[in-house]
C-alpha cells in the first residue's frame, strides 16, 4: 500500500527515551574520578562519534564534557543536529522504532522521501548511529497553550520523554510519526584518534552509563548553584 502524508503539525507528546536523556541521579559503587567541561572553543567544534560495531557511519556531536571512570576517559557529546525518532502508537503509548529493527529498514526510506518532498533542501533526515538526526533549521514553537502545559506536566510526572510531532503519515495501514526529542540526547564515546570518538559497545554502555549519568547530573546541578 502506498504511504500517505496525513498531517504536518507540531504536537507535544511523551514516550520512553531512546538514548541517554539525563533525569535524576542514581547511586553506583563504581570508582569515579572526575568530570570536566571542555573550553568554549572546543565545545564549538563538531566531533565525529564513530559507530564501529554496526559499521553505519558516524554522528557529529558538540563535546559537552569529559569524564573518567575507573581510569578510562569518556567524552560526552550532544548531536550537532536535531535528534528525532520514528514512532507509532501502541494503544495510547507512543513507541519508538529501534534503529536496527527491520521495521526501520522498511519505513525509513518512506519518511526520508516525505521529508525531502515537504522541505526540499531546508531539512534533511539522516540515519545516524544512536539517534536519527534532522539537519536544518526548525522553527521554535510557542508552547504557552494552557492545555498543552497541563499535558506536559502530566507527561513529566509519568517519567516520559517530551517529543514534538513534526509529521505523521500512513504506511501499510499503520500511522507513523516523526518526532523531535525535546530533552537533550547525550552520546558517549572514547577517543580512538585525534578528533574522533568511538561510541560505546552495548556491553560497555550497560556498565558505565549509569555512572556517567550520575556524574553528569551532579556536575550540572553544582554548576547551576
Amino acid at each position: 500500500m502506498m504511504s500517505r502524508l496525513i498531517v504536518l503539525l507540531p504536537t507535544v507528546l511523551a514516550f520512553a527515551p531512546v538514548a541517554f536523556v539525563p533525569r535524576s541521579a542514581s547511586s553506583s559503587s563504581s570508582c569515579l574520578s572526575a568530570i570536566l567541561r571542555v573550553s568554549p572553543d572546543e565545545a564549538q567544534v563538531p566531533v565525529p562519534f564513530l559507530d564501529t560495531d554496526t559499521q553505519k557511519g558516524f554522528i557529529e556531536c558538540f563535546v559537552d564534557s569529559v569524564a573518567e571512570v575507573d581510569g578510562v576517559e569518556y567524552t560526552i557529546g550532544v548531536p550537532c543536529d536535531h535528534s528525532v525518532a520514528l514512532c507509532y502508537f501502541h494503544g495510547d503509548q507512543l513507541v519508538p522504532v529501534e534503529l536496527e529493527d527491520d521495521l526501520m529498514d522498511d519505513v525509513y526510506p518512506i519518511v526520508e522521501s516525505i521529508v525531502a518532498e515537504e522541505f526540499g533542501e531546508e531539512l534533511v533526515l539522516q540515519r545516524t548511529p544512536q539517534t536519527l538526526t534532522l539537519v536544518g533549521e526548525l522553527e521554535e514553537e510557542d508552547m504557552e497553550d494552557e492545555e498543552d502545559d497541563d499535558m506536559d506536566d502530566e507527561d513529566a510526572d509519568d517519567g516520559g520523554e517530551q517529543v514534538e510531532v513534526l509529521l505523521s503519515f500512513e504506511h501499510r495501514d499503520k500511522e507513523f510519526n516523526l518526532v523531535r526529542l525535546m530533552d537533550p540526547v547525550l552520546l558517549v564515546g572514547k577517543e580512538v584518534e585525534a578528533g574522533k570518538r568511538q561510541l560505546l559497545s552495548p556491553e560497555e554502555s550497560d556498565k558505565v552509563m549509569p555512572v556517567l549519568e550520575k556524574m553528569f547530573i551532579d556536575f550540572h546541578e553544582e554548576d547551576e548553584e
